[in-house]
Parts: structure tokens; C-alpha cells; sequence
């Protein structure tokens, strides 16, 4: 038997809650605690290093955190569903690129086998 709350069948109450807290540490600019499931244990503590590498401004375009109005977001130049359970290599600094949310969503799934410095060059020469 199937349990309704509000309309909703109860296996979709686990997704909506996610999506809430998701929404909610967003808005404060904070990770959601299920960041690690999906990035990794290590996931949070080499955003933070990528981030403050980066200055908290957009590799592509330059725009800052104060005029973004949040952290940019940290771009995985290598796909993460090219890892294979392997989180360290995944979330490496040399993997990991801020990207404004314009040049995350232009840029996501291109030039994904070069080096962050030959990403950012090949992002900022399309950006001209």
C-alpha cells in the first residue's frame, strides 16, 4: 500500500526532500550534505581550495562572486561518469575549473581532455 501525502506518492517525498535541502544550502551558499554521495568524501574540502585558487571569480569570463551574487560554481573538466568510483582523481585540482553559471552551462561536457590552464585559454579564445 501505497502511503500519499499531498498527492505525492511516498517514493517521491525522498527526491522532493532532497531537492528542498539542495534549494535551501544553495541559497545559503553552502554545501548540501549530499554533496559526498554524488562527489565524494573529499568533495567539499577541493571545491573550497578550487574556489579560493580561482578567487572566487570565473576562469572564463572574470566575473566575481559579488557580481555572480554567490561562489561560482566548480566546473569537473573530465566528466565525473568518466571516473569510475575514483573521487581523488575526480576532484583533483588539475580537474577542477570556476565557471560563473552562464559559462558552466556553455562550457559543461567541451574540451574535456586538456589541462585547467589550456581549458581556460580555449573557454576565454571562444568567449571573445
Amino acid at each position: 500500500m501505497k502511503v500519499f501525502v499531498i498527492g505525492i506518492p511516498n517514493f517521491g517525498m525522498k527526491l522532493l526532500w532532497r531537492t528542498f535541502v539542495r534549494g535551501f544550502y544553495k541559497a545559503l551558499g553552502l554545501d548540501s550534505p549530499y554533496s559526498a554521495q554524488e562527489y565524494g568524501v573529499d568533495w567539499t574540502k577541493q571545491r573550497r581550495k578550487c574556489l579560493n585558487r580561482d578567487n572566487h571569480t570565473c576562469r572564463a569570463c572574470g566575473t566575481t562572486k559579488s557580481k555572480i551574487g554567490k561562489n561560482p560554481s566548480v566546473h569537473h573538466i573530465t566528466p565525473r561518469s568518466q571516473f569510475n568510483g575514483t573521487p581523488r582523481e575526480m576532484n583533483s585540482l588539475d580537474n577542477l575549473v570556476s565557471l560563473c553559471p552562464s559559462c558552466h552551462g556553455k562550457f559543461e561536457g567541451r574540451f574535456t581532455d586538456c589541462s585547467v590552464e589550456e581549458f581556460v585559454e580555449k573557454v576565454r579564445y571562444e568567449n571573445l
